[in-house]
């Protein structure tokens, strides 16, 4: 043991105090080891005070016997210490009291075998760890509480914005499928309806629909979409082809485009018919998806549609079954208010020919029927207006804009012939 009233030995360093006999508090009788007595709250023997600021809790000795150990706040020199900062050399910190160099520890050696800590300067292990500084535990329970409160409100936040998160316009929001083959009758109007029923409360921003169609004559096939709230869509029109068919309302001029902003939630019921005996068909199977309106999008409305078309048809004579036909396709929202349709033909004798319009859901309406007089100059010209009174075009107010529109035009007596020139149709114009 080190003798506290004669000189440091060479070398000295607190890896060399004794561990004799252990005192409450973890330091040692002032009488037998004064240079290891803490401070009170570990013994009474203010000679040997550990300096608040020493974070390392390294005992001090009595700096007028040893200056080279003594300790001043934030390492400034303490009266009597030979050195500057009254930090000995090897000491590397000013708030370390200036341990003399020794074999031991960092602040001068090595630790001494037994030290715990790494850097305590060769503490003995008989000296345990000192306990953090007093309220120091409590504040820091307080600090992680503080942190696992903030981090639990922004959970509970992250958890409501998500629960109330619009749909996205880009996800599909509803889909459904049949795949029951529905045989198509032959020669009904009427047709068979397949259904789907979808579930979601939001509005109609865009409609994908796929369909597998078998039939020897697709060309004699109208399918029709009507949505939950009645709004219909003539998605196959006496098409030449059958097989898998796809409609998208991404696409231009889509028929689908009448059933936009309506409510997803609800039967969509698709209807095909065969209107020519002979052939009958199957509607093996369809799938619609459906993707939500954005929530500040505003409900579509109806606008004009316009088409136009010059043929330049000859007119089969005598034939009063298959006659020509031209089609005009148009897109847009909505149904007709209002229809005027213009209709320009080459022929000698207008009461030889019956004209018909046809729309895109299959109504047919007849806009001339032998009616003489018509005729000048081997020209003649139809201006037909729905709201005139005794309007042909009446009868189609109500129907889908979108789709394809035609005109049908037989010369069903012998001898003289001609041709279906050009005609426009304009809706809600």
């Amino acid at each position: 043991m080190t003798d506290p009233t004669g000189p440091p030995p060479p070398g000295w360093n607190q890896g060399g105090w004794s561990t004799a006999g252990p005192v409450p508090g973890g330091g040692q009788d002032a009488g037998g080891h004064p240079e290891t007595a803490q401070h009170p709250g570990a013994g009474q023997y203010p000679g040997a005070a550990q300096h608040p600021s020493d974070p390392h809790h390294r005992p001090s000795v009595d700096p007028d016997r040893y200056p080279e150990t003594a300790h001043y706040p934030s390492g400034a020199p303490y009266p009597g210490s030979p050195y500057p900062g009254g930090q000995h050399p090897g000491g590397p910190y000013g708030d370390q009291g200036g341990q003399q160099a020794g074999p031991y520890g960092p602040y001068g050696g090595p630790q001494q075998p037994g030290g715990p800590y790494p850097g305590q300067g060769g503490w003995n292990a008989a000296y345990a760890a000192p306990s953090p500084a007093p309220g120091r535990g409590r504040r820091t329970g307080i600090v992680v509480a503080a942190v696992v409160a903030s981090v639990a409100i922004v959970a509970a936040v992250v958890v409501v914005v998500l629960l109330n998160r619009s749909p996205d316009p880009n996800a599909p929001f509803a889909q459904g499928a049949s795949t029951t083959a529905l045989q198509i009758p032959d020669n009904t109007p009427g047709g068979a309806t397949s259904t789907i029923t979808l579930d979601g409360d939001a509005r109609v921003g865009r409609i994908d629909v796929a369909m597998d169609l078998t039939h020897p004559y697709p060309g004699e096939l109208t399918g029709v979409l009507t949505s939950p709230e009645g709004r219909q869509a003539v998605v196959f029109a006496r098409a030449g082809t059958g097989g898998r068919v796809t409609l998208s309302t991404t696409e231009a001029s889509s028929p689908l485009a009448n059933l936009l902003g309506g409510p997803v939630a609800g039967a969509w019921a698709l209807t095909f018919s065969d209107e020519v005996s002979a052939d009958a068909g199957t509607l093996n199977s369809w799938d619609i998806t459906v993707y939500p309106a954005a929530s500040d999008a505003p409900a579509p409305s109806a606008q004009p549609a316009q088409g136009t078309s010059d043929p330049a048809l000859a007119i089969p004579d005598d034939d009063e079954f298959f006659g020509v036909t031209d089609v005009v396709d148009l897109g847009g929202y909505g149904t007709v208010d209002r229809m005027v349709v213009d209709v320009a033909l080459t022929h000698q004798v207008s009461s030889d020919l019956r004209i018909e319009l046809r729309s895109p859901l299959g109504r047919t309406v007849v806009l001339s029927d032998a009616e003489a007089g018509l005729a000048t100059a081997g020209r003649i010209a139809l201006n037909l207006d729905s709201s005139a009174p005794g309007s042909p075009l009446a009868a189609l107010v109500g129907e889908p804009v979108a789709g394809p529109w035609q005109l049908r035009v037989y010369d069903t007596v012998v001898i003289d012939t001609g041709t279906l020139d050009g005609w426009d149709i304009t809706v809600n114009g």
